[in-house]
Order: C-alpha cells, then structure tokens, then sequence
C-alpha cells in the first residue's frame, strides 16, 4: 500500500471537527481539516441534522480515494444531561457515515491515550497537542479551532498506536 487515509472525528454538539490524515512512507500529512459550529439556542434535534450535514459534506469531498481507517475520540459524561448532545452527535456523523456504506472502523480511542500517544503526556494542555501535531506533520498552517487539532490528534494516535508512525510514547 503507497498511502494510507485515516478520517477521524472529535464529536461533540457544540463544535465537532474532522481531521483527514495520509500517511506515506510513514509521514502523515493532513490532508484536510473542518469543523462545525452549532448554535446552543437551537433544539438538539436541528443541530445533529447540521452535524450531519456537515459531516455527509465532508466524506462525500473525500469519498473517491477512500478511507482506510474512520475513527472518533471516546466520550464518557458524568451526567445524561451531558452525555445526550455528544451522543447525539455520534449519532449524525454515523449517519453521515452510512450513506456512503461507511462506519467506524476502530472503537473510540479516549482523550487521555490520544494525549499520551501524540504528545506524551495524558494530561497536555490544546495547545501542546496542537504543536506535537504540527511537529509530527509538518503542518505550517494554524488550527481554525482546537476541535480541528482534536481531530487530527485522533488520527495520529491511531497511527502512532499501530505503528504506522512513531510517536511520543
């Protein structure tokens, strides 16, 4: 295989991003980034068709050389009040997803092993994940949001994990 494409997702309601990371001869490259914002004083159920929309928009820019991997940051909320728009966004990007015949093709990779794969530390601050991402990449551009680095920390901690790249372990 030349290239390998991981699309992974840091999901949330508020601001999901998506990251699209190729990996050649070991170097991941991002390929493409976004992110989405949803409006608090709309219903749940209008901003996951917007999470939806965005993400269908997204694959389908994408879709014709594939994925490889799809993969999304883990999620475990104290309270239902606060699990229920994660996942419920979950739910929109796995619909997204199914149109194209598509799912999630690893389990969720928590937040705390993402910042330990990529970074080296299970507790860095965003901005210490925006650099370890950049330093891995090469990437010279700046971040819209930190749900944009997010997602690519994703990416590149199931990278790092299988080794497909190394990392900071």
């Amino acid at each position: 295989m030349s290239s390998l494409r991981i699309l992974a997702f840091d999901t949330s309601m508020s601001s999901p991003g998506v990251a699209l990371i190729e990996i050649k001869r070991k170097k991941p490259i991002i390929t493409d980034l976004s992110h989405v914002k949803t409006d608090v004083k709309q219903p749940h159920g209008l901003r996951a068709e917007i999470v939806e929309a965005w993400a269908t928009m997204f694959v389908a820019k994408h879709i014709a050389k594939g994925f490889d991997e799809i993969i999304r940051e883990d999620f475990v909320g104290r309270t239902s009040r606060q699990s229920h728009p994660v996942f419920s966004a979950w739910g929109a990007v796995d619909q997204a997803l199914n149109k194209f015949g598509l799912a999630f093709t690893r389990p969720a990779i928590s937040q705390a092993k993402v910042k330990r794969l990529v970074v080296g530390r299970g507790k860095a601050e965003k901005e210490e994940v925006a650099d370890a991402i950049k330093a891995l990449t090469g990437y010279s551009g700046e971040f819209a949001v930190d749900d944009e680095s997010d997602a690519a920390a994703v990416a590149l901690a199931l990278a790092i994990e299988n080794g497909l790249i190394i990392g900071e372990q």
